[in-house]
């Protein structure tokens, strides 16, 4: 791609109908965000700590009622919940498709002796295992999916659960993402980032698309160096909580629960997320 192609770009969505999303599992990309993930700067790609601590406080105390549990940890990224809740008692397996990620995760998982293990799997593929009191995914992964990989997740996450056993997932509201596919074009330069090791210039672009309820945002990628401009393409599907309901009971859940956040606390809800508990009866 040259620059060409973006001065003659398509600005409607429709060819980009198919579900997008940017290739974390590639080796270097996957480098570079982990930087982001472990930064205290922003809550970009993971949380701060001191947020996240009050996250695994909420899940030991009010989903686990504070006793030894087995944790699926889906889209585990660095283990930074997975690793608190093991320092708990909790046994925690964490799958993510992140290679730097995954290796970051094992390393702390050794270094401070807890009870996890980190799998470099992609959990759409992936074997979960079974006899599990919590499956967990948060920080609205679900909503990169289509709906058959969605239905997918959650069939397979029920099989994974033992009986009583509850699934957590953290989704961002319909308005949440409806605002993600309204904002207008922006850009912005950096010396180094997630998406290249030199300096480049970043051209991002949103839309909403109606007929599918998704937002979708493109990034032109364009070097300093002048080499072949990327475009990657994410997309994110909007359900109102009648939908997600929907969802669980389909998968076979019941006792489908709303929270305003990972900490119970409506104040929480900045991020336009809000927390989904079922229990496999």
């Amino acid at each position: 791609m040259d620059i060409r192609s973006i001065i003659h770009r398509k600005l409607d969505p429709a060819r980009i109908k198919g579900f997008g999303k940017i290739p974390w599992s590639d080796p270097d990309l996957s480098r570079r965000m982990l930087s982001e993930h472990l930064s205290q700067y922003n809550d970009a790609a993971s949380r701060r700590k001191s947020l996240i601590r009050k996250h695994v406080n909420w899940i030991h105390a009010l989903v686990l009622d504070k006793k030894p549990a087995r944790i699926l940890d889906l889209g585990c990224g660095p283990g930074l919940y997975s690793l608190r809740l093991a320092k708990m008692g909790h046994t925690c397996v964490g799958i993510d498709f992140a290679p730097a990620a995954i290796e970051y995760a094992r390393a702390e998982a050794a270094r401070v002796n807890t009870n996890c293990t980190f799998l470099l799997d992609d959990f759409i593929k992936a074997d979960y295992g079974v006899s599990y009191d919590l499956v967990m995914m948060v920080f609205s992964e679900l909503n990169t999916f289509d709906s058959t990989e969605i239905k997918n997740i959650l069939e397979k996450s029920y099989k994974a659960l033992a009986k009583g056993g509850k699934l957590l997932i953290e989704a961002p509201s319909f308005d949440a993402v409806y605002q993600i596919g309204s904002q207008p074009p922006i850009w912005y330069s950096e010396e180094k980032g997630v998406f290249s090791e030199e300096p480049y210039i970043c051209l991002t672009e949103s839309f909403w698309d109606e007929e599918t309820l998704a937002a979708v945002e493109r990034y032109y990628v364009i070097p300093g160096s002048g080499n072949t401009i990327v475009e990657y393409i994410n997309r994110t599907s909007a359900f109102e909580e009648s939908d997600y309901k929907k969802m669980m009971v389909d998968a076979g859940f019941n006792l489908v629960r709303f929270y305003p956040s990972l900490t119970g606390e409506k104040t929480q809800q900045l991020d336009g997320m809000f927390v989904i508990l079922a229990e496999k009866a």
